[in-house]
């Protein structure tokens, strides 16, 4: 390792699979991938651990394929949690500034987040994140960066997302009976923003969609903030469902059909037979289905569930905010023609997000993320990991500002994501 580098692993437990990632962190030369780790997820349904030996087993097998691969070891990861239990909403707080007191101060914004934090306080629930959206000064709203300014009363809007205490507390246990301590917990799509996002798509608005096995999730980005985001238990798995039921499938027949003609049309298929995709059965015989019923189950779901997240997006108002329209991350985009499907539902641009990786030959950046021999990463599967390694180590940097009174730095860099 490099001198002034700190290894930090990001861990997506995900439903279809958990994917680890270790990397060397430096704030002047970026992040540096050193090792990855895959292996098929067990004892997860709908985003959340529903069997903690068999979850722990899957996390430790992908976190130690991980370390051989770097030839490092680890103690602590950065992980993601998800699920319907995540709840969100926004929130707001006053602070009156004393008489002997003209501007804004670090202190004032930790007691409005204390505040805030009070005020959207539910019973059985913890904070992941309060995320910023402005500060108002004096009535007058639109400040992001308030320390410093002169008032006499300040307030905050902020997005609370938080998430049910009894399955957060069996997230991390989950973790720690793999054998790794929980450095940070991260709600998925904010992850996912680290790797796929620009700055210039965060400032000026953004929809980020992950579509899991086992949830979708979302979050509106504006003006370096995130002003709204959801969860519903709709994913990839239902319409490995949908298929089965449809077309008279088992689930593992149907997870296959999803995999070759679902998500890339299988050459040796069309040449043989254009109209036809071919299933191989449970007594090795392969299957013709028409490739009209698999296109209108596929179309079916997959419009039913951009649907829904384009209605709540346009009924809480939020589509005006969303100059760059809407980017997708996780296993489900990989549908054959998802993008067009996307498009045409959202009558918006849509595009895949991809990780922003720097190859080999390229010059190191603070803030960036080198794969080197590890290029496979530039995968929108692999965009919760990528992302849970910089949040992670965004974190690491400022719990030290945070310790010496760096209060603003930190909300701005980890919730505010600038």
């Amino acid at each position: 390792m490099k001198r002034n580098e700190q290894i930090v692993t990001g861990l997506d437990i995900g439903t279809a699979a958990v994917r680890a990632i270790i990397a060397a962190c430096s704030a002047d030369t970026g992040i540096r991938v050193l090792g990855v780790g895959v292996t098929p997820s067990d004892g997860v349904r709908k985003s959340m651990i529903t069997d903690n030996a068999r979850a722990s087993s899957a996390i430790r097998a992908a976190v130690e394929e991980a370390e051989r691969d770097a030839h490092a070891e680890v103690d602590s990861v950065c992980v993601n949690i998800g699920g319907s239990h995540i709840h969100s909403g926004s929130t707001d707080a006053v602070v009156s500034l004393k008489d002997n007191e003209d501007t804004v101060q670090d202190s004032h914004l930790q007691e409005l987040h204390e505040k805030a934090r009070g005020n959207a306080a539910e019973k059985g629930r913890e904070f992941l994140h309060v995320i910023p959206s402005e500060y108002r000064l004096d009535g007058h709203g639109g400040n992001q960066n308030p320390v410093g300014a002169q008032a006499s009363r300040i307030q905050l809007v902020a997005h609370m997302i938080t998430a049910d205490r009894s399955v957060m507390e069996n997230h991390a246990r989950t973790v720690n009976d793999a054998g790794f301590k929980v450095a940070d917990l991260c709600f998925s799509p904010i992850a996912a923003g680290h790797a796929v996002l620009t700055e210039q798509e965060k400032k000026d608005g953004v929809l980020l969609v992950d579509i899991g096995a086992g949830s979708t999730s979302y979050a509106v980005y504006f003006n370096n903030a995130i002003y709204y985001s959801k969860v519903f238990a709709v994913g990839g798995d239902h319409l490995t469902n949908d298929l089965a039921l449809g077309l008279h499938l088992s689930i593992p027949e149907a997870e296959q059909l999803k995999c070759t003609y679902g998500r890339l049309i299988r050459i040796n298929d069309a040449q043989r037979d254009p109209g036809t995709v071919r299933v191989q059965t449970s007594d090795k015989k392969d299957r013709a289905i028409l490739r009209q019923d698999v296109d209108l189950i596929i179309d079916s779901r997959i419009e039913e569930l951009l649907q829904f997240i384009c209605d709540d997006i346009e009924g809480q108002q939020y589509r005006p905010m969303l100059a760059h329209g809407a980017v997708f991350v996780g296993g489900g985009t990989q549908l054959h023609r998802f993008a067009e499907r996307a498009e045409k539902t959202f009558a918006h641009r849509v595009r895949i997000g991809i990780p922003h990786l720097l190859a080999e030959q390229d010059t190191p950046q603070p803030g960036a993320i080198s794969a080197d021999r590890h290029l496979h990463l530039r995968d929108t599967c692999f965009s919760t990991a990528l992302g849970l390694v910089r949040y992670g180590f965004i974190c690491l940097q400022n719990s030290r500002a945070q310790a010496h009174g760096g209060f603003r730095k930190f909300i701005r860099s980890v919730f505010s994501l600038s």
